[in-house]
């Protein structure tokens, strides 16, 4: 059911209960006071009938009689003077207000007792809950006649206040794909302010998203565009070797190339990959940290016996942590990796772990050159590196390790090797 339509049910549906509630309390309201006003109307004829004088003149010998009111006066010894002879009076009535019953009739009755005499006046009460019925319709149609008003009424107003919202979803739906700007608040309903602050969020991400795309797909023409190139001339080159050494120095030469843009491109769907997926920590599995750097361990060790590099295991712990194993191992690979790239020959490298609060710390610290501190935040930078030539790389690594840890409610630091030269990766998770 749409939001205008449950609206006008709703609001319908209120407007006719009050206005039913406020019809029938109308009516019982002016029937009570109806009563009030015959039984004191009562009292006051019987205050001004005197001894009853007035009444033989009205008086109707036999049958029924019209009388609005029905009169009896009983002075003494004296015969009883009434106006309705076809009403039965009760012989002794009680003083005050009562009824009784003669006939097929019920009669309202008030009874004055006075020393010199006693005088009865008596109503039918059909007559009384006729008047009554009436005052108490007139009083309660114009409640009846509300209820069809107020479902026009309602219709009406819903109408008024979805219109503000169709005209601001027509300006969201008019937008073009290049329009980011964002919607007015202030042109909003208050109620749907936080609707549009949210709108407006929602933009912001898309333009951020579409601004990353943009940089992506920049960067990663500029970085395949160099080795794509030179594989270009090289199989040219290739084509126009004739001497078996030629050959083979040139084919070395495509291989090298082909593994460079194979590696650009693998390290930018990476990185396109850590920048565009997200998490939901309740449904990730439980990692063991320590097992996951064990394993990295052995995935580099032969690098590190080629270039005779220490590389261990220097403080273990017992911390586990929620991530997808493999995202952890690909940014402990990263930073292992960058490490032992850079480090000298016969370095150090030294992973450790530790649980600090509710968090799980690895460190991995190389005696390499390190990294000035100037330059320390901008090495998260896509494509950056110190100095191109000095190792091969695509200066992706570190961007794709600070997404991954991102993502998982980690962080990523440098700062110095404090036994001296070189450089301390810090990594943090919180506990799972």
């Amino acid at each position: 059911m749409s939001l205008r339509r449950s609206f006008i049910l709703v609001f319908s549906a209120l407007l006719t209960a009050l206005a039913a509630f406020a019809a029938a309390f109308s009516y019982y309201s002016a029937r009570n006071e109806a009563w009030s006003i015959l039984d004191f109307q009562l009292q006051q004829i019987a205050g001004v009938v005197g001894d009853g004088s007035g009444l033989l003149r009205q008086r109707v010998p036999g049958g029924a009689s019209d009388e609005i009111v029905a009169i009896r006066i009983v002075s003494g010894d004296q015969p009883a003077v009434t106006n309705d002879v076809s009403v039965q009076f009760p012989e002794k009535p009680s003083p005050g207000l009562t009824t009784f019953r003669t006939g097929s009739d019920e009669w309202r009755l008030f009874t004055d007792l006075l020393p010199e005499r006693t005088v009865m006046v008596a109503q039918r009460t059909s007559e009384r809950d006729e008047l009554a019925a009436d005052a108490a319709w007139n009083s309660a149609w114009p409640f009846l006649l509300a209820i069809p008003l107020s479902w026009l009424a309602a219709y009406w107003l819903v109408g008024a206040i979805m219109e503000r919202l169709q005209s601001l979803a027509a300006k969201v739906e008019a937008r073009g794909i290049d329009e980011h700007h964002p919607l007015s608040v202030d042109d909003a309903p208050l109620e749907v302010q936080p609707l549009v602050t949210a709108i407006n969020r929602a933009f912001d991400k898309v333009r951020l998203t579409l601004e990353q795309q943009r940089i992506f797909l920049a960067d990663a023409a500029h970085e395949l565009r160099t080795p794509l190139a030179a594989l270009t001339l090289q199989i040219d080159n290739l084509k126009q070797a004739t001497k078996p050494d030629d050959k083979a120095a040139t084919l070395a030469e495509v291989e090298a190339g082909l593994r460079r843009a194979t590696q650009v491109a693998t390290q930018l769907l990476k990185l396109a990959r850590s920048e565009n997926v997200e998490q939901r920590a309740d449904f990730l599995p439980v990692c063991d940290i320590e097992l996951a750097v064990q394993e990295c361990l052995a995935r580099f060790l032969a690098q590190a016996d080629a270039k005779d590099i220490d590389l261990g295991l220097v403080q273990p712990a017992q911390c586990k942590v929620r991530i997808e194993p493999l995202e952890i191992a690909a940014i402990l690979d990263i930073v292992v990796d960058n490490a032992l790239r850079y480090a000298p020959e016969h370095a150090t490298v030294d992973l450790s772990l530790s649980v600090e609060g509710r968090a799980c710390v690895i460190t991995v610290t190389d005696s390499g050159p390190g990294i000035p501190e100037e330059f320390r935040e901008r090495v998260f930078d896509r494509f950056f590196r110190l100095d191109p030539s000095q190792a091969d790389g695509t200066g992706l690594g570190l961007a794709i390790a600070r997404n991954l840890a991102t993502r998982y409610g980690g962080a990523i630091s440098l700062d110095d090797n404090p036994a001296g030269s070189g450089l301390r990766v810090i990594l943090r998770f919180p506990l799972a």
